[in-house]
């Protein structure tokens, strides 16, 4: 049972009364989407207002709907609730939610490895429920909430942030039992200026962790692992990485095109834990001992969370594979990229023992430092054995400088997907990787 099914749960958690009962099915943001039954969400946005849709979700057989422009505010139908902000409205709505909640309460942020992180949790701890696909800004994550289920004994959120605050306000809300930051990367530059900028952003979830709660922390920067230790003295630090002075670290690590496997090693274990999973990379090493250092924190037995993450499918969700043009596999990571989610990718690609093909897009929001991060990753992907880089947009051209021979730039759309097919063949393993402005998915279908 989710926590909102009918309208006495909305006004219960909305502090609104409601003059009439109905059933709350879905819960939704976009009338296209909208089923019967459903509460939709009017949200103004940079590009559309949902208070101009309203008569079109009534159409479609929503039953309910909040809306906060002034001209709804004394209308006569009862199906329509007038608040002053549907944003806060969905504030308000999580904030009572978490009140009225008892179970565990995670919330996850980093710069590269949040929703892989959540998705391992989701699928290794009972009962729980966890974001819905990637919802988890200020809109996504309270809708991620709304649809949970009352009974889970867990809930786990991924939070994002492109901005100052952003983490503070979304943990605020879920006031989690424990904190995790996958990592500090490469992120949001424009906003964020530096890795600074980046670290404070991310370590705001610090102050909203419970008191005597946990914060799981990667160790591979020390400085930012002392400043974490430092900040909060009623709650406990657990660290994760690949060297042996983190609390969980990897040992006996093998790295197979299909899969990994290793034994996660820790001062506060009896005995190494054996993990075996069909996520590929490196990194993911990372995320699965991240995700059982929660499961430590939580009390659970390890040896159940070994036997979990070998039985449970887990897809690398940005990473997509599958066959491709004239037999070649295609490696689907076009969602979105930043330099250190693209260095992840480029370490992944470099496991094939074929033509290796990185078909990489500008990675946009990066401030001042676009140009030497494109080169940076241009010379990454040369130093890994990578045979050939395409580079499509304005930025990459930068990556192509510092791949040197085999790079190949276009910033014409036909023209790429031109030599797309005249020049893949069953001997490549293709990467596709861009920033979401970037649109790269449009190249899988040529």
């Amino acid at each position: 049972m989710k926590f909102i099914t009918n309208t006495s749960d909305l006004a219960k958690f909305l502090n609104k009364k409601i003059k009439f009962n109905a059933l709350i099915k879905s819960i939704s943001t976009d009338t296209r989407s909208l089923k019967k039954n459903s509460l939709f969400i009017a949200i103004k946005g940079e590009n559309f207002d949902g208070n101009d849709f309203v008569d079109e979700a009534l159409s479609k057989g929503s039953n309910i709907i909040i809306a906060d422009n002034k001209r709804f505010k004394n209308n006569k139908d009862k199906r329509i609730i007038w608040v002053n902000d549907s944003i806060k409205a969905l504030k308000t709505i999580s904030n009572n939610i978490i009140k009225d909640y008892g179970g565990n309460v995670i919330a996850i942020t980093g710069s590269n490895g949040k929703t892989t992180t959540t998705n391992i949790i989701g699928k290794t701890l009972k009962n729980n429920s966890k974001t819905l696909k990637n919802f988890n800004n200020e809109i996504g994550m309270p809708l991620s909430l709304m649809n949970a289920s009352f009974k889970s004994t867990n809930l786990i959120f991924e939070i994002g942030a492109s901005k100052l605050n952003d983490i503070d306000y979304l943990s605020k809300i879920l006031q989690p039992n424990i904190g995790l930051i996958t990592n500090i990367g490469n992120s949001h530059l424009e906003s964020l200026k530096n890795i600074d900028g980046v670290f404070k952003v991310k370590s705001e979830i610090v102050k909203n962790i419970k008191k005597n709660g946990f914060l799981v922390v990667p160790n591979d920067n020390k400085k930012h692992l002392n400043k974490w230790k430092k900040m909060r003295s009623d709650i406990t630090t657990i660290s994760f990485g690949m060297k042996d002075d983190a609390d969980f670290y990897p040992i006996d690590v093998k790295i197979k095109q299909n899969g990994l496997s290793f034994l996660v090693t820790s001062r506060l274990l009896e005995k190494p834990i054996k993990i075996s999973s069909s996520l590929e990379g490196i990194h993911n090493v990372k995320n699965i001992l991240s995700a059982c250092a929660v499961h430590y924190c939580l009390g659970q037995n390890l040896k159940d969370f070994s036997k979990s993450i070998s039985l449970s499918k887990l897809d690398n969700l940005r990473q997509v594979k599958y066959k491709w043009l004239k037999g070649s596999t295609l490696i689907d990571d076009s969602y979105n990229a930043n330099p250190d989610s693209t260095k992840k990718s480029i370490d992944l690609l470099s496991n094939y023992n074929k033509k290796t093909v990185l078909l990489l897009g500008d990675m946009l929001e990066l401030g001042r430092y676009k140009n030497k991060l494109h080169k940076e990753v241009g010379e990454y992907a040369k130093s890994k054995g990578i045979s050939k880089l395409i580079a499509f947009g304005n930025l990459t051209r930068y990556s192509i400088d510092g791949f040197g021979k085999n790079g190949i730039f276009f910033n014409d759309e036909t023209k790429l997907k031109n030599y797309l097919r005249k020049n893949i063949t069953s001997k490549n393993v293709i990467l596709i990787k861009g920033s979401r402005g970037m649109k790269m998915e449009r190249f899988i279908d040529v």
